[in-house]
């Protein structure tokens, strides 16, 4: 794992931090998980979440839970490698993931509120359905996150607006054409050399999705 830099305060020092370190939790870190964090980058958690949230509409990264059940946010250089291993087999996609799969195909986006309504899951318990077909497909990369709004008072990572959701291949087409000239070990050595040196029954337990 590379160590995380002094903090990050801007855009350009948010890009060098994720070219550095590939990988970085969206929140917080955790001792069992050996990754950066954006923040403790940014010391600063309305900092951290306006960073990602122009990283990801730079492209620069992509916000995946494929990594250890966690958000992450990863380095366009991996990107392709995890799309490789984690898109080579057909996913088994549940009723309401793969109905969900088709609102976002058709509208360009949607969020996990417009995917209850359309569901018909409105009221219930969290995680609800809409909640569950989104992260399934998201562990599929089948879609990813845009950027949203980041309120200026109150709890930053609760967007007005909510997240937008939208097809990944539609979103990162030369992600996706990069992923298909990789065999899986190149992938898979691509992804070890960005995670760093690591007991492998710890890698093994992280990218258990992949491999």
């Amino acid at each position: 794992m590379v160590a995380s830099p002094n903090r990050i305060q801007s855009e350009a020092d948010a890009v060098k931090f994720m070219k550095s370190v590939k990988f970085a939790l969206r929140y917080n870190s955790t001792p069992s998980l050996p990754l950066a964090s954006m923040f403790e980058a940014a010391h600063d958690k309305r900092v951290a979440i306006e960073l990602a949230n122009a990283l990801l509409a730079k492209k620069e990264v992509v916000e995946t839970n494929v990594v250890a059940d966690r958000l992450v946010l990863v380095h366009r250089d991996v990107v392709p490698a995890l799309y490789m291993l984690r898109t080579r087999h057909v996913a088994n996609l549940s009723q309401n993931a793969a109905r969900t799969f088709e609102l976002i195909h058709e509208n360009g986006t949607a969020t996990v509120g417009e995917v209850r309504r359309f569901l018909g899951v409105e009221g219930l318990k969290r995680p609800d359905p809409a909640d569950i077909a989104v992260g399934d497909l998201q562990r599929e990369m089948l879609i990813d996150r845009g950027p949203s709004g980041v309120p200026k008072k109150g709890i930053p990572y609760l967007s007005k607006e909510g997240f937008p959701y939208r097809v990944f291949a539609k979103s990162h087409p030369d992600l996706v054409m990069a992923a298909k000239q990789l065999s899986s070990e190149e992938a898979l050595q691509i992804i070890r050399d960005a995670v760093g040196p690591i007991p492998p029954r710890k890698f093994a337990s992280m990218f258990r999705l992949l491999i």
